[in-house]
């Protein structure tokens, strides 16, 4: 088999048990086995140390192999498995390989839009009735311009204009005057509504570099780059907003600020901000 970009690989954040549940639901095939590295075969053409070394290898975080041991998610794993000669804990699904990464990409992008759909209004709408001190209007208030003052000396890098039409997915109607944005995905899913997005200006965040590690919210990646210096975790507890929500309706005010109507989060997921 050819290798290929891991671009187009799965990245699995999804928890293992929310993955297996589809599977089963789907009337997919699988089992959990204890694997010599030795007998998988890579489908990537490099992985990051940094990656090895963060791997996690244990029977939660699974590897995701085919029904010829062809790895599909989990290289970091695998490497670091082969470096320390030991076996690894794997998934094994009962497809071929294009098959199976299709599978996984299907389930993995259903559970990032689910995780992002229960950031949108209703949370969020709760959360600033409870403290009318962060304001849920526009790009420029006070929310933002607190945060903007510590990150003074950060050059965020703006892309150059990019008008798209995209056709994504959504479940739930469309919220107007949402604080975070509506969220689609990209995946067409059975049961979710099909709508041609016409964007002026679309932030697609591989264009800033940015790549997803397992367990990694999109959110959570884009405001660190954003917002460096902020400390979420402590304006949750000053507001009483999850943290999650914070990062949502900071990261939709800078990117109207920065003059984007969308934030387009690799090839799952599209925050509309429109």
């Amino acid at each position: 088999m050819s290798k290929v970009s891991p671009y187009y690989l799965p990245q699995i954040n999804a928890p293992v048990d929310e993955i297996t549940k589809k599977l089963t639901e789907e009337g997919i095939d699988y089992e959990y086995i204890k694997i010599n590295p030795n007998e998988l075969i890579p489908s990537q053409i490099f992985a990051l140390s940094d990656g090895v070394n963060e791997a996690v290898l244990d029977d939660m975080h699974p590897i995701w192999i085919d029904n010829e041991n062809n790895i599909c998610d989990g290289h970091h794993k695998y490497i670091k498995a082969l470096n320390k000669n030991i076996l690894i804990t794997a998934v094994k699904i009962d497809r071929n390989f294009k098959d199976t990464c299709r599978i996984l990409n299907k389930i993995e992008d259903l559970y990032d839009y689910e995780q992002a759909r229960n950031l949108e209004e209703v949370e969020m709408q709760d959360a600033i009735n409870s403290n009318n001190e962060i304001d849920s209007g526009t790009s420029d208030s006070e929310f933002l311009r607190s945060m903007e003052e510590d990150n003074s000396s950060i050059q965020s890098e703006t892309p150059s204009v990019n008008p798209q039409t995209v056709i994504a997915y959504r479940k739930e109607p469309i919220k107007q005057n949402s604080v975070v944005g509506n969220f689609f995905t990209l995946e067409p899913i059975e049961g979710y509504t099909k709508y041609q997005i016409d964007f002026d200006n679309l932030l697609d965040t591989h264009v800033l570099g940015i790549t997803y590690k397992d367990g990694q919210q999109p959110a959570e990646i884009l405001s660190k780059i954003w917002f460096p210096h902020i400390n979420f975790e402590e304006l949750s507890k000053q507001h009483n907003m999850p943290v999650i929500n914070l990062k949502n309706k900071a990261n939709a005010e800078k990117a109207m600020s920065l003059g984007f109507d969308g934030i387009k989060f690799g090839d799952t997921l599209i925050q509309g901000l429109k």
